[in-house]
Order: structure tokens, then C-alpha cells, then sequence
């Protein structure tokens, strides 16, 4: 991960906090489950996916700000 590649898709900090690797089961129906590293916003504390605070492949600001209101704002990673 580079945290100097972080842009947080809730308050746009370009912060970090930290980050870590997790590692588990996929589960259908839990987007979280695919989410392998995460990065947390040093100003809003949100839990981001890597590839979305990274923008991996291309991806806009506009589209990770998408996908994270869509998909992963109003849930949180399932942690064992």
C-alpha cells in the first residue's frame, strides 16, 4: 500500500491514519470479503478499500467516491 496515494472518497482527506492486510473467507453478498487491504482516513476515521483510496486501475475520484457510497459507506468490515 502507499499511503501517499490516499484520497479519502468521504471527506476527500489525502491522510491516512493506517493501514493493514486482513485475511479471510469470501462471502457472498459481503462486498467487505473481497476487501484484502484498507487504508483508515486520518480526519473522518472511515475504514476505506485500498483500491479505492489508491484509485488502482484508472479509477477516478468520482468513481471510488461512487463505489464507496454505494457499496461500502453504510456497512463495515466483518472482523473475527
Amino acid at each position: 500500500m502507499n499511503l501517499e496515494k490516499f484520497i479519502c472518497p468521504e471527506c476527500g482527506s489525502r491522510r491516512a491514519l493506517d493501514a493493514w492486510f486482513v485475511d479471510g473467507p469470501f462471502i457472498e453478498g459481503d462486498a467487505w470479503s473481497g476487501v484484502l487491504q484498507m487504508l483508515r482516513c486520518e480526519q473522518c476515521r472511515s475504514i476505506i478499500p485500498a483500491h479505492l483510496a489508491e484509485l488502482w486501475n484508472d479509477v477516478s475520484v468520482e468513481q471510488a467516491q461512487k463505489e464507496w457510497r454505494e457499496i461500502y459507506r453504510n456497512s463495515q468490515p466483518q472482523w473475527d
